[in-house]
């Protein structure tokens, strides 16, 4: 079986969930979630659904923020409340404007970052923000928030990537590391578009191989398999001969389902 570098320890979010909302539309939530997740086989980030103290209930996003940090807990949260139910989404929570380089766009340090997010697409939007690719604050202006931004500002419009997360299921790359006898190379000759391939130059799984480890099989250019340094510390080793190959992963193999942190309604 071919080696597969196995998904890192994922953040877990905290979603406080203030709408009384139905079980039916509980598993929509989760479902629509997991979907943008890619949860099942190459997960992004997890989030753990539970019921707000007490006095959460009917206050405002700030007032949340503010209780939050004052228990010590300072990192980004999500809400579920009616206007997020009536459009799909979530309520991405992170902090109050100080002296960010984003902060400027704000009025006073009173304003409180967050955004309405489609909630298929949310793990999508924490990636970018978590690598640095874009921040919330660039985001909003696509949601008809204008700058500089009020304290409790509205938001027009639910942030959302026109993107069907149906269709992005058969996109996620994998890269797998494949033993001599788990691949093959191309003969040479093979046409791809105007490029005609020199002999080993190409290499894919064998068929039973791609099948048995969940992937879309294809020809792609192998490299040399270097030591690996595993979460423990350790350096896992390969045979002489073992290549990468950089492949998609099959949405249609039976992967196990997305396991919710302990606790998650």
């Amino acid at each position: 079986m071919v080696y597969q570098t196995p998904t890192e320890i994922l953040e877990v979010l905290t979603c406080y969930l203030l709408a009384d909302i139905s079980q039916e539309q509980l598993q929509a939530f989760k479902a629509a979630f997991e979907l943008g997740n890619f949860a099942r086989f190459s997960p992004k980030l997890r989030i753990k659904i539970v019921r707000p103290p007490e006095d959460y209930i009917g206050k405002s996003h700030e007032y949340i923020r503010r209780k939050e940090d004052e228990a010590g807990r300072e990192e980004a949260f999500l809400i579920v409340d009616d206007r997020a139910v009536e459009n799909d989404a979530v309520w991405y929570i992170q902090w109050f404007a100080d002296d960010g380089p984003m902060d400027v766009c704000a009025e006073s340090s009173d304003v409180l970052w967050k955004m309405l997010i489609r909630t298929d697409k949310l793990a999508m939007v924490y990636v970018n923000y978590d690598v640095g690719n874009i921040s919330l604050q660039e985001q909003l202006p696509n949601c008809g928030v204008e700058f500089p931004v009020k304290e409790g500002y509205e938001q027009p419009k639910v942030f959302d990537y026109d993107m069907d997360m149906h269709k992005e299921q058969y996109g996620q790359p994998t890269w797998v590391n494949a033993e001599p006898h788990e691949f093959e190379y191309n003969k040479g000759g093979e046409k791809f578009g105007d490029y005609v391939a020199p002999p080993r130059t190409l290499a894919r799984l064998k068929d039973e191989v791609a099948e048995a480890s969940g992937v879309l099989n294809d020809w792609v250019k192998p490299y040399p398999a270097g030591p690996l340094r595993m979460s423990n510390g350790k350096m896992k080793e390969f045979p002489e001969g073992t290549m990468v190959l950089q492949l998609m992963i099959n949405p249609d193999f039976p992967w196990p389902p997305f396991k919710w942190p302990r606790g998650s309604l």
